[in-house]
């Protein structure tokens, strides 16, 4: 297994390159030799693809991928990562009130984040290894400021969603397809 740090570094790695705000989000394929990750494919994607569709363009993407990799004989992808422009909005449930809990739903459903006040725009990376470890990272623009997470247990991971869902589904088919270990259990 992969030392979970070379992954962190490339979480680390995608957030710090990225000075240009408003761009194309972008799904990678990452490639292990036995000494460095590289990047095998970049697909960038058009603000005209609905977020909903990015879990079919990562398995696209992916399967295409992997073909290549069998058609070598070679097993070297290892992992991929999704990175991501969004707004996103500090909410406290606890202390909120009833009506702040439900306007906050309301806008996360709608996807009105980018309309209110309190939003604050930021770059997201998430990466999940064939064994469903999982690092996110974020840099806000308005600050600079960067956080990155570890989450070694798919069970016990405390966010989820379509991007992190997608993800995991392609890194579980390539775990099987080429490596010939056991399909995980996904959350």
């Amino acid at each position: 297994m992969i030392d979970r740090s070379v992954f962190a570094a490339e979480v680390a790695q995608q957030l710090d390159a990225h000075t240009a705000w408003d761009s194309l989000h972008e799904f990678r394929t990452l490639h292990w030799d036995g000494e460095q990750l590289t990047t095998g494919t970049l697909a960038a994607i058009a603000p005209s693809v609905p977020p909903d569709a990015y879990p079919g363009l990562m398995t696209d993407v992916a399967k295409g991928e992997i073909l290549k990799q069998q058609e070598k004989s070679e097993h070297t992808l290892h992992a991929f990562s999704l990175m991501f422009e969004a707004h996103a909005v500090m909410h406290d449930s606890a202390q909120a009130t009833a009506e702040e809990n439900a306007r906050f739903q309301r806008d996360r459903l709608e996807r009105r984040f980018h309309q209110r006040e309190d939003a604050v725009e930021v770059l997201g990376v998430y990466l999940v290894d064939i064994h469903g470890r999982l690092w996110t990272g974020t840099k806000r623009r308005d600050t600079g400021k960067v956080e990155q997470h570890y989450y070694p247990d798919p069970a016990r991971t405390p966010i989820g969603g379509s991007f992190i869902h997608g993800l995991r589904a392609v890194a579980a088919n390539t775990r099987a397809t080429l490596h010939g270990l056991p399909m995980p259990r996904l959350p």
